[in-house]
């Protein structure tokens, strides 16, 4: 990430924002779109790392008491630039609470700029944060299913498990089993 980022110290509110998988499950590619004081900036992540920022915020949402009832839309509606410049692959991430606007703060920061404490920071409103949870969700839900022994994805054309030593399950030949 560059200065002309436009990055500062303070947050700026999302106005727009969007998550999303590319591609066929397997070989996907994870980003959020988010539109901040009418620039478009794209963030690409890792799968885990999408699920993780959307269990974390719900985790927050959690925590801090709620105002009482939300009023306004959660995102302006308007055009997402997807062929904007001002992207990167996500490194760290900071996620705090900002009680005096009741905003999630969100510090993104680029992996390549890892010495660096300049990033991304935003503000998503609850009614935004329940969105993006629910969009990480049903994008990692949507993924290859998952073996019940090892954690990992299970490919279309099967899986070596290194639970069961990097062997499959063999079938059993009916034959050997009946007398004769």
């Amino acid at each position: 990430m560059s200065d002309d980022f436009g990055f500062s110290g303070t947050s700026d509110e999302v106005q727009r924002f969007r998550a999303e998988a590319l591609g066929e499950p397997g070989q996907r590619r994870f980003r959020m779109i988010v539109v901040v004081n009418d620039d478009t900036y794209i963030i690409w992540m890792e799968k885990q790392q999408m699920q993780a920022l959307g269990l974390a915020i719900g985790q927050i949402l959690e925590q801090v008491p709620s105002r009482g009832p939300e009023i306004g839309p959660g995102s302006v509606p308007g055009d997402i630039d997807e062929t904007t410049s001002n992207q990167f692959r996500l490194g760290r991430v900071e996620l705090g609470f900002d009680e005096t606007g009741d905003r999630i703060v969100i510090h993104a920061f680029d992996i390549q700029e890892a010495e660096t404490d300049q990033g991304l920071n935003l503000q998503f409103s609850r009614a935004q944060a329940r969105e993006l949870i629910r969009e990480a969700s049903v994008l990692a839900a949507a993924g290859r299913p998952m073996c019940p022994m090892c954690g990992q994805p299970i490919d279309p054309g099967g899986h070596v498990c290194p639970e069961q030593n990097g062997h499959l399950p063999l079938p059993i030949d009916d034959s050997l089993l009946s007398e004769e």
